[in-house]
C-alpha cells in the first residue's frame, strides 16, 4: 500500500513537470516572434534597422512601402523594423531586445545606424541602402531575379 502511494505521487510529480514544461515551450514558441529562416523560400524580407521607431527616415521608408503595398505585396515582402529603442517587428510579430540585437549583430548594423537590406527568397542579402531607399530600385533588383523571372511568369500580377 505504502509503494503504491509512492508510486501514484511518482507519476503526478512527473506528470505535472511534463505539462508544465509543455506549456513553458509552447508559451513561449507562440511568443516568440518569427525567425528569418521562416520566410526561406516563401517571402523576401525588407528590413529596416533605425535607432528609433519614431526616426523620420523610418517613418518616411514606411509610409512609401504602405504607398506602393500592391507593388510590396505582389513581389511576396514582408517587413521588418528593427530598432535599438522602441518596438521592432517582423512581419508584424514582435521582436524582443535580444531578437533585435541578433538581428544588428548578424547584419552588422551599428546601434545609431538607418540601414534598409533587402533579403531574397533564399536568405541571402540582396541589396543594402543606408538612406531611405527609392522602392522602385529595390523593386528592379527584385524584378531581374530569376526566381522572380519565373513567378512573373506564372502570375503577371495583379499591380
Amino acid at each position: 500500500m505504502v509503494m503504491n502511494r509512492i508510486f501514484r505521487r511518482f507519476i503526478l510529480s512527473a506528470l505535472t513537470l511534463i505539462v508544465l514544461a509543455a506549456g513553458v515551450a509552447l508559451g513561449s514558441a507562440s511568443a516568440a516572434a518569427a525567425d528569418l529562416s521562416d520566410f526561406r523560400w516563401e517571402h523576401r524580407p525588407l528590413l529596416l534597422f533605425a535607432p528609433t521607431d519614431s526616426d523620420p527616415r523610418l517613418v518616411e521608408t514606411l509610409g512609401r512601402i504602405d504607398a506602393s503595398r500592391c507593388e510590396f505585396v505582389d513581389r511576396d515582402m514582408v517587413i521588418g523594423t528593427v530598432v535599438a529603442q522602441g518596438n521592432s517587428t517582423l512581419d508584424d510579430q514582435a521582436l524582443n531586445a535580444d531578437e533585435s540585437q541578433r538581428l544588428a549583430a548578424q547584419y552588422a548594423i551599428g546601434e545609431n545606424t538607418f540601414s534598409v537590406l533587402l533579403i531574397g527568397k533564399d536568405g541571402g542579402e540582396k541589396l543594402r541602402v543606408n538612406d531611405v531607399p527609392d522602392l522602385h530600385t529595390i523593386y528592379a533588383v527584385i524584378d531581374g531575379m530569376q526566381m522572380r523571372s519565373r513567378e512573373m511568369r506564372a502570375d503577371p500580377g495583379r499591380c
